[in-house]
C-alpha cells in the first residue's frame, strides 16, 4: 500500500514479456528515473493504446491492489503511462496491461529500501561486426557522411606521400632537372654548373612567387626546399656543403663558405643575429642557411 510520507528507495526493473500474446508482438518498454524526494515510472505501449487494451493493473506487496483502471484513463499521449512510485512501499510489485484479444503485458519489478544500491547494469553486448565501417542515418533513411573516415584517410595519404617522398634526377652535371616527388605532386627544379668556388646551384622561385610558380602554398617552402638540399646532397654531393639563398641553392666546399656571401644584417633575415653553431665534426656535415 502506498505511505504517504514517501520512500526514496530506487527500483530494479525486470525484463518486460507478453502473455498469451500472438508471435510477433512487440513487448513493453519500461524505464525507471529516480530523483531525491521524486521518482517516477515510465511505461511505453508498443502500439497505441486505443487499439484494443483494456485495463492497467498494478499489485504490490502481497498481491495488495495498487492500480486498477482503464488503459486509456491512463495515457500520457497515445503510448505513454506515467506512474508516481514515489509513495511505494519497499518490496515487490507486477504490472499487468490487458488486451481486449485475452493477452497482456506483464512487468515484474522491486522497489529497494532506501539504503539499498540497486546492481549495477550488465554491459551491453559487443555487437559483432563484418569489419565495414559503421553505417549512419538520419531520421529520414538517409546515409550520413563520415566526416572521421574521410580525415582519417587524408592523413594516410599524407602520411604515405611523406614516407614514399623522393628525389629524381634528370639531365647531367652541367646542367639538368631535380624533381621532388611526394605521393602525385611532383615539383620541378633546374640546376646548372657554376665557376668561382660554387660547384653547382638548384634554382629555387623566390617567397613572393613560390605559390604561383609551384601550386604549393607558401608555408610549405621551406620544407621543400631544405628537403631539396639535404637530399640532393646525401645523394649526389656528400663531400660539399650547401647554401639555401633566397632564390637558389648553392653546393659549395668549406673553403668558400665564408666568402660566398656577406651575413645579412638582422632587419634582412631573422636568423643572422644568431650565433651559428660551433665544432661541427665534418664539413659535409654543416648546413649553412643566410
Amino acid at each position: 500500500m502506498p505511505d504517504s510520507s514517501g520512500h526514496d528507495g530506487q527500483i530494479v526493473l525486470s525484463a518486460p514479456v507478453n502473455h498469451a500474446a500472438p508471435a510477433g508482438t512487440p513487448q513493453l518498454t519500461a524505464k525507471f528515473v529516480h530523483y531525491p524526494g521524486s521518482q517516477q515510472l515510465i511505461l511505453w505501449l508498443p502500439q497505441e493504446g486505443y487499439s484494443g487494451y483494456r485495463t492497467f493493473c498494478i499489485q504490490g506487496p502481497g498481491e495488495s491492489p495498487v492500480e486498477d483502471t482503464g488503459v486509456t484513463q491512463r495515457l500520457n499521449g497515445r503510448v505513454q503511462i506515467l506512474v508516481d512510485t514515489h509513495l511505494w512501499l519497499p518490496g515487490d510489485y507486477h504490472v499487468e496491461i490487458t488486451h481486449s484479444e485475452g493477452w497482456s503485458h506483464e512487468l515484474a519489478l522491486t522497489k529497494l529500501e532506501e539504503a539499498v544500491r540497486p546492481p549495477a547494469p550488465k554491459p551491453p553486448p559487443v555487437p559483432k561486426s563484418d569489419g565495414q565501417p559503421i553505417v549512419y542515418r538520419d531520421g529520414t533513411d538517409k546515409v550520413l557522411p563520415r566526416h572521421d573516415l574521410e580525415l582519417r584517410a587524408k592523413a594516410l595519404e599524407r602520411l604515405t606521400a611523406r614516407f614514399s617522398r623522393r628525389l629524381e634526377f634528370e639531365g647531367n652535371f652541367r646542367a639538368g632537372t631535380i624533381i621532388d616527388i611526394e605521393g602525385d605532386i611532383r615539383l620541378r627544379f633546374s640546376h646548372e654548373m657554376c665557376g668561382g668556388g660554387v660547384h653547382f646551384s638548384i634554382d629555387v622561385p623566390i617567397a613572393a612567387k613560390w605559390a604561383s610558380e609551384t601550386g604549393r602554398p607558401l608555408e610549405a617552402r621551406d620544407d621543400i626546399v631544405e628537403f631539396l638540399a639535404a637530399e640532393t646532397q646525401r645523394k649526389q654531393a656528400r663531400s660539399w656543403n650547401y647554401v639555401i639563398r633566397d632564390n637558389r641553392i648553392d653546393f659549395i666546399d668549406q673553403a668558400h663558405l665564408a666568402p660566398c656571401r656577406a651575413p645579412r644584417t638582422p632587419s634582412q633575415h631573422p636568423d643572422a643575429s644568431r650565433t651559428p653553431p660551433q665544432g661541427r665534426p665534418r664539413a659535409a656535415e654543416t648546413r649553412l642557411r643566410l
